[in-house]
């Protein structure tokens, strides 16, 4: 919330890994779920949840008021939701498949301030949500915010892939995460992503991104609760810092199965 650092940025700063994970239903409570249990930040899916533009803001009170922090996966790279996730306080973007370093830029300019000459194309308007009713201190407000909201960039396909080089170039990133999934299927693996063909390109990935000097996202793709921690030491032991657990979909359905198996 306006003037506070963003808590993400505080612990990377620090050295500190932080640990989020998706929410995909449009329930609050869930939001609030994940700060009780210890989840540095959610991502508001609006690519393949069920929220609309209402359940996001409605979302995003309650990890204020919980103390999580919000990120929001916009549904597309268009510069219009991504203007409005941030204008709603939204503290970081999660921007899907994208391609080109003209599209990473894009995204990034969208969400920046222009600002003594520097790139961005944020629009300007003192009374949105964002500004805390604080629009007068406006040269105050766009330095916060073009230090404190993070910009998320995910790759998703072989055409990202073969451009990654070019989209880590482009200042700006905070953070990137490869697409599993989506490029699994794209490759005709249907789901494999953590087969042998996907483990692979994954370490390519984040070899890249550590020469390019941006975090990167891991995900510990391990289900039994030793063998996760293990994953997740020898990710934090290779320099990797911020961590993905998943879906409240996933995680729940996890759960009702293990509690279902009893009966």
């Amino acid at each position: 919330m306006f003037p506070r650092p963003n808590p993400l940025k505080v612990k990377l700063d620090a050295d500190q890994s932080i640990v989020g994970l998706y929410v995909q239903t449009a329930s609050p409570d869930v939001v609030e779920i994940a700060a009780a249990a210890g989840y540095d930040y959610v991502i508001l899916d609006q690519e393949h949840g069920a929220l609309d533009f209402g359940d996001t803001l409605t979302m995003i009170r309650a990890a204020e008021a919980s103390g999580i922090c919000p990120i929001v996966r916009v549904p597309d790279h268009g510069a219009t939701g991504l203007r409005r996730a941030v204008e709603i306080g939204a503290m970081g973007v999660y921007v899907p498949d994208v391609r080109t370093a003209q599209q990473a830029r894009a995204a990034i300019d969208a969400v920046k301030f222009r600002i003594d000459g520097s790139a961005g194309t944020r629009g300007a308007c003192p009374t949105i949500r964002a500004t805390r009713a604080q629009g007068a201190d406006w040269r105050r407000f766009i330095e916060w915010s073009n230090a404190n909201v993070m910009v998320t960039i995910l790759v998703e396909s072989e055409e990202g892939l073969a451009n990654l080089d070019a989209i880590l170039a482009e200042p700006g990133i905070d953070t990137i995460v490869l697409g599993r999934f989506d490029l699994s299927h794209e490759m005709g693996l249907y789901g494999d992503r953590y087969g042998t063909t996907l483990n692979t390109i994954f370490e390519d990935f984040v070899a890249k991104a550590e020469a390019a000097g941006v975090p990167y996202v891991a995900r510990v793709g391990s289900l039994e609760p030793e063998a996760a921690r293990r994953e997740r030491a020898q990710w934090e032991a290779r320099g990797a810092r911020i961590f993905n657990a998943g879906s409240d979909r996933e995680l729940i359905a996890r759960v009702f199965r293990q509690v279902r198996s009893y009966w």
